[in-house]
């Protein structure tokens, strides 16, 4: 079948939050992406049914720079309570801008659960928050690829270390706004 590829991305004011918090935090983010995306896949309006969905945690950017966020590769289509296959749109798996809408709702409470007095909970709400969506192009197998390269590997691989001296260390990365040029 068709995929989608669906990343998931916290705004930067929470960072430091998560990553003093990781172990409560990723997987909050995680659940919190799969649920936001079942509940508007639930809708009979887009795909009516329980989707599937391999989801993956970054937590950096090819910069090396810290940004958690969830990549998911997930089917287009899902199975209703019968157990019938509903094939989603051929470009389109949810909107977008409700997903969004979603899956900060769901996070900000679950943050606001854990942690009541975390002041900047209240002005991420009317944050737009960043959930990224398109038809899978290529075959599965390369998004997997992708995706997997994340799974066993550290943040940073030998071959882009150029030299090491003292307490300082030079890398290689690529810069993803290069891409845009």
């Amino acid at each position: 079948v068709p995929y989608f590829h669906l990343v998931f991305t916290l705004p930067h004011e929470l960072h430091d939050a998560v990553r003093s918090n990781q172990k409560l935090l990723y997987g909050l983010l995680m659940r919190c992406a799969a649920g936001s995306l079942q509940k508007l896949a639930d809708d009979p309006r887009y795909v009516g049914g329980t989707i599937g969905a391999l989801c993956v945690l970054h937590t950096w950017t090819r910069a090396m720079a810290y940004h958690p966020h969830v990549h998911c590769l997930v089917p287009a289509g899902g199975l209703d309570s019968e157990g019938l296959w509903h094939e989603a749109r051929r470009n389109f798996l949810v909107p977008v801008r409700a997903l969004s809408i979603v899956f900060r709702a769901r996070f900000l409470c679950g943050l606001k659960k854990d942690f009541p007095d975390l002041p900047l909970v209240q002005k991420l709400w009317a944050k737009p928050w960043v959930v990224y969506c398109k038809p899978v192009l290529q075959k599965p197998e390369k998004v997997v690829g992708y995706l997997s390269r994340y799974i066993h590997r550290v943040a940073i691989t030998n071959n882009r270390i150029q030299s090491i001296a003292g307490d300082s260390v030079t890398f290689r990365y690529k810069d993803s706004r290069d891409a845009l040029e």
